[in-house]
């Protein structure tokens, strides 16, 4: 009996070990999908990059696998966010955490802070937002500084071929508006934008379109995308923006 009880909990050993390595596995695999996704940002060739709504630095830590040696600035206005951002670039620079939103103003501004940190917004959240994630639904009110990217630039080595991503949920037009001249200045942006209205009086994609058209972008397509829990559609999508008087080719 003891040497059939030993038999079968060896078995299940490896079961389980074999359930854990599949696992890894598929994770291994997803993130690399997700790598190869964006690594359509080589082709830009960055000097620098602007990381606009780091929450944890989880672009942070897409950019630095994609760009072992390029500057990586982000901006992430939640306290504790900032802090893991900013020891993520104390280890691996070159680059600097601010403690900070951009805007279109340098104030002190008030953000919704949600449960799901990576969903706080400047913006109240919209009830379709609340409906397809319910987690998110959660907010405290937490007090911000906000800062204009063109007042800040001087601070970052941004060399001639900057990029940006900015992720800011429905913030973007306000970013835009106080980075005019460092965004003229480069390659690409990806900026995260919604098909449906997720937070209160938010930018639109034809609205942002407008904004860099009128700096000389042209949009490109999307690198990613999320779909609703719910129903399948498409909520939010990262939208690709070139500079043709920076990228030439």
């Amino acid at each position: 009996m003891k040497r059939i009880a030993k038999t079968l909990l060896s078995h299940c050993g490896i079961e389980i070990r074999l359930t854990r390595n599949v696992a890894a596995a598929r994770q291994r695999e997803k993130q690399q999908q997700h790598l190869d996704r964006w690594a359509i940002l080589k082709r830009y060739q960055p000097t620098a990059i602007i990381d606009a709504g780091a929450n944890q630095g989880q672009a942070a830590q897409l950019f630095r696998s994609l760009f072992p040696s390029v500057p990586i600035y982000s901006f992430e206005p939640l306290a504790d966010c900032h802090q893991l951002v900013d020891q993520f670039l104390s280890s691996n620079g070159p680059g600097k955490a601010f403690h900070c939103a951009l805007g279109n103003q340098n104030e002190k501004s008030t953000i919704h802070r949600s449960e799901f940190t990576p969903s706080s917004s400047i913006l109240p959240m919209d009830e379709l937002h609340q409906q397809e994630f319910p987690h998110t639904a959660a907010s405290i009110e937490e007090e911000i500084e906000v800062r204009r990217l063109d007042e800040i630039a001087s601070e970052l080595e941004l060399g001639s071929r900057p990029f940006l991503k900015v992720d800011v949920q429905g913030f973007e037009q306000q970013v835009i508006e106080g980075g005019e001249q460092t965004i003229k200045s480069a390659a690409a942006m990806v900026i995260e934008l919604t098909s449906y209205p997720l937070y209160q009086g938010q930018s639109t994609f034809e609205g942002v379109q407008n904004q860099l058209e009128q700096l000389g972008y042209v949009f490109r397509g999307t690198v990613d995308q999320m779909h609703s829990p719910k129903d399948g559609r498409i909520l939010q999508f990262d939208a690709l923006f070139e500079n043709p008087a920076v990228v030439t080719a």
